[in-house]
């Protein structure tokens, strides 16, 4: 995933026929529904700005349908002796360019969160020493600060623990969760979320208190980790195949949002730039609230950087 090394830095050069105009932001609305849709953008294929294109239908103003944006995804690398944030070529334009691929989104009320993940070097979130913890929440606190992001979501995936450089700790969901404890701690007025993935699967109840909100593997997950409440947890984890087909499939969808009541979250991965309100049909009356329906707008937005 990640092709060349940048730091989280920071440039406020903005073209200005390039923002939103005040009234394009005035034809907007933002909900406080619950649960919460949570959207991962694998940013190296899509624009983040189709997130925002996505309303409840019949709104005037249009009411918002997607809550977060989870910029998928930045990477962890580390060696023996240091660890820092990695960014491909897409996530730094994006960070480069949040005037315009960021803030759009957030002036409609959509959180954008920074998504972390392994990168193949045996160093992942699971087997830091402390002064790596240390190192690494640094790291991630100060992009999101420097950048403006809304938060952060830990994906424990793709780090090859079996290929990690000698000295290393032994991997462990008290490694992994003392890092979230950490950036929580630097961050703490914003989002800290986490795939229930890998070691996030044995969280402690401190780790957890720690999260914003949780998602589990792809399906329907009615039981949420104990020490996590419900509000905190997706029951519904979906993710886009086609456009044609979803994991799971449309019926276990609607099946799992029939009993959604206090539960937290819905997550839906792979939003892609054609329209995929259709999908969001599956589950939106059932988690919302009888007819409460999505619709998308003309607008697609292409992958220009």
């Amino acid at each position: 995933m990640s092709v060349g090394f940048t730091s989280c830095n920071n440039d406020d050069t903005v073209v200005a026929n390039d923002e939103m105009s005040q009234d394009q932001l005035d034809t907007r609305a933002v909900g406080t529904k619950t649960p919460k849709l949570t959207t991962y953008i694998e940013t190296n294929d899509v624009n983040p700005l189709n997130a925002g294109e996505y309303y409840f239908c019949n709104t005037n103003p249009q009411e918002q349908v997607i809550d977060h944006v989870i910029l998928f995804a930045s990477n962890i690398r580390g060696n023996a002796t240091s660890v820092w944030l990695h960014h491909n070529n897409n996530q730094t334009y994006i960070l480069n360019n949040r005037a315009t691929l960021i803030a759009p989104l957030q002036a409609k009320g959509i959180k954008v969160l920074l998504g972390l993940l392994g990168d193949w070097t045996g160093v992942g979130f699971a087997n830091l020493t402390d002064a790596m913890i240390e190192s690494f929440a640094q790291d991630i606190a100060d992009c999101v600060t420097d950048n403006n992001l809304d938060g952060v979501d830990f994906d424990d995936e793709y780090a090859d623990y079996y290929n990690a450089p000698s000295g290393l700790p032994s991997p462990s969901a008290t490694i992994y969760g003392n890092l979230v404890q950490r950036v929580k701690q630097l961050l703490p007025n914003k989002l800290v979320t986490a795939f229930r993935y890998g070691y996030a699967t044995s969280f402690n109840a401190t780790t957890l208190n720690a999260l914003d909100y949780m998602w589990p593997d792809f399906g329907c997950n009615p039981s949420s980790p104990s020490g996590l409440g419900n509000d905190k947890w997706a029951k519904l984890s979906m993710r886009v195949l086609s456009n044609t087909q979803t994991s799971p499939s449309q019926s276990i969808v609607q099946s799992c949002a029939n009993s959604y009541s206090g539960y937290g979250a819905v997550m839906f991965f792979n939003l892609r730039d054609y329209d995929c309100s259709s999908f969001m049909n599956y589950f939106a009356s059932r988690v919302w609230g009888t007819g409460k329906t999505v619709c998308r707008t003309s607008t697609i937005y292409p992958k220009n950087y």
